[in-house]
């Protein structure tokens, strides 16, 4: 895949979520990033009693807007990230509304590609870290 401008996170990747406070050692080279938002249906997953959430594109009475955060990532090795996201996850463009105040840009963004395993709850709110905060889960640490 070619190397994307900028990435768009809406879970355990987002600053401040995740394992020592979201500092991923192979995000290194990622640039500062701002409040943005995605439309699409967004679903927690399980996983060995923690969670992890996924995006689905979709237009489906499901769709919602989805809260994460858009960086900069021109200087970022995209080769452990995708790692890490995994097979059941696409790496593709999406529109995101917030870097730019005009809803115009595009960001790379993990897409869940699998179908959703059992357990899989729908986020309403679109927030992954208020869904964690409200339902009191633990967030996936990555192992």
């Amino acid at each position: 895949m070619t190397q994307p401008t900028h990435l768009f996170f809406y879970g355990v990747l987002q600053e401040g979520l995740g394992p020592d406070g979201g500092d991923w050692p192979f995000l290194k080279g990622l640039g500062m990033g701002a409040p943005a938002t995605t439309q699409g249906a967004l679903y927690a997953i399980p996983h060995k009693g923690e969670w992890f959430p996924a995006l689905i594109l979709t237009q489906a009475r499901y769709s919602a807007i989805v809260h994460g955060a858009i960086h900069e990532a021109s200087h970022v090795d995209m080769g452990p990230v995708d790692e890490f996201e995994g097979p059941s996850y696409t790496r593709q463009a999406v529109p995101v509304d917030g870097w730019d105040g005009y809803g115009d840009t595009c960001a790379d963004a993990y897409i869940w590609t699998d179908d959703l395993p059992e357990g899989a709850e729908l986020i309403a709110s679109g927030d992954f870290a208020q869904w964690l905060q409200e339902k009191g889960r633990p967030i996936y640490s990555g192992g």
